[in-house]
């Protein structure tokens, strides 16, 4: 690194964080929190130090995870933390990826609430689930979810850590080495993160034959995220209304045993390979068996289970089709984007000194909430008062950005002009929400 002023450069000191006295948790883990793109994109922190695991058998275990995260794909990103190199820092991450590949939406649900409680935001299981839900492409799909991403962060690697990372991922576990370095420059102190494994360009040489050997481990790994993101461009584009009728339909990528197995099982019970599409929450087919909720390749998977004997992991999306035909991989990448125009109308009525939320406004037209975000966030013909579209415990949102570049003030500023009060933590005033009835009652009153 170096420190440019005009054609002068001078090189920045290289410290260590311990030369800095900087510690792991009171400040390596705070910028991780703060920032979790550190750890990829589209990163949620769930929890940090957690260290409560049990066995069914009443067996206790205390061994303490730096931190977890959950990437919008649904999947646990494990990270370990180091100020300095450390030669058992990838045994530690491992023993945690194993114990986190337990985890459940409930558990998650409770570790996030104690992390934001802990941080001095009072949050319910509920609320938790819903927060972690927010971003997910297809929600919790148990298949991603017992695949946790591996990350280390350390001043540098020895060579047993990277033979290792080698190693699990010829392997098909993901772990990627992150490199965090201290400069002072002048009186400040910088510090840069470079992912050092796995390279780019070179992973692609070193790992061809590690990836024959398991290339039929790579490819479900493939089709699980290529069903999650078929979910989520369903979901996102408005492809599907909610109630939409599916039928199961075995494919080939199965052999005839399984396939023939699963169509009698089906034959005996026509319900059996039925779902309803729901757009609300965060698993969208409704089984009219038992009238739970599971992902296209969790419930494939159920009726595998039931019929056959087995589950093997599938491309879901590839099961279920609609009255035409048409299965939900083809569906979600070849149409068109939805027509945002009931949304459109919907902001239109909200009125200076009101407010509401991503939430109510998806259940008034039918779909969740991430969708309702996404489209706001990068939508030029959204009509003025989107900023009065907030958060579901009524904060304002980081992502929201004014169309007009003239506009300097934030958001909340904007509201408060209005006349929306908020409270000193930031939230907006209850009384002055919509929620989904009164937002349905605007839609179909008259424009």
């Amino acid at each position: 690194m170096f420190v440019v002023k005009g054609s002068t450069s001078t090189p920045a000191e290289a410290l260590s964080l311990s030369d800095l006295h900087l510690r792991e948790v009171s400040d390596l883990q705070e910028w991780v929190i703060a920032h979790p793109e550190i750890l990829g994109p589209d990163v949620k922190i769930v929890t940090v130090e957690f260290n409560l695991w049990e066995s069914e058998g009443g067996n206790i275990a205390h061994q303490r995870l730096d931190v977890l995260g959950l990437d919008n794909s649904g999947r646990l990103v494990v990270a370990e933390l180091k100020r300095e190199s450390d030669v058992g820092i990838h045994v530690q991450a491992i023993t945690y990826a194993a114990l986190v590949s337990g985890f459940t939406e409930e558990t998650l649900a409770d570790a996030h609430a104690g992390f934001l409680t802990k941080r001095g935001e009072m949050t319910t299981p509920d609320e938790a689930l819903e927060r972690l839900s927010e971003d997910l492409e297809a929600g919790f799909d148990p298949d991603v979810l017992s695949n946790p991403r591996i990350v280390l962060i350390a001043r540098e690697f020895p060579a047993q850590v990277i033979t290792t990372a080698e190693w699990l991922s010829n392997r098909s576990i993901d772990i990627s080495l992150i490199e965090v370095q201290a400069w002072r420059v002048g009186e400040q102190v910088a510090v840069t993160f470079d992912q050092v494994y796995p390279v780019a360009g070179v992973g692609d040489a070193l790992l061809i034959p590690a990836r024959r050997r398991v290339a039929q481990s790579q490819k479900t790994v493939a089709e699980t995220t290529r069903a999650a993101s078929a979910t989520k461009v369903i979901l996102e584009k408005g492809l599907l209304a909610d109630g939409t009728l599916l039928t199961f339909q075995p494919t080939t990528t199965i052999g005839p045993e399984l396939r023939h197995a699963a169509a009698a099982w089906v034959a005996e019970n026509p319900a059996r390979g039925q779902a309803v599409w729901r757009t609300e929450g965060g698993k969208p087919l409704e089984w009219l068996v038992d009238g739970k909720r599971y992902s296209p390749s969790g419930l494939v998977g159920r009726i595998l289970k039931e019929s056959a004997g087995v589950q093997p992991a599938v491309q879901g999306t590839k099961w279920w089709v609609t009255e035409d035909g048409i299965d939900l991989a083809t569906l979600a990448y070849g149409t068109t984007l939805r027509d945002w125009s009931d949304l459109h109308r919907l902001i239109a009525t909200i009125r200076p000194g009101e407010w509401t939320t991503y939430g109510d406004i998806g259940r008034a037209i039918g779909l969740p909430p991430q969708p309702v975000g996404t489209h706001i966030a990068g939508c030029a013909d959204c009509p003025y008062g989107a900023h009065r579209v907030l958060t579901f415990n009524g904060l304002t949102s980081e992502s929201f950005r004014w169309s007009d570049p003239a506009e300097i003030r934030t958001c909340r500023e904007v509201l408060e002009s209005e006349g929306l009060v908020f409270d000193p933590t930031g939230h907006a005033d209850p009384a002055a929400r919509l929620d989904a009835d009164m937002l349905t009652a605007r839609l179909s009153g008259p424009d």
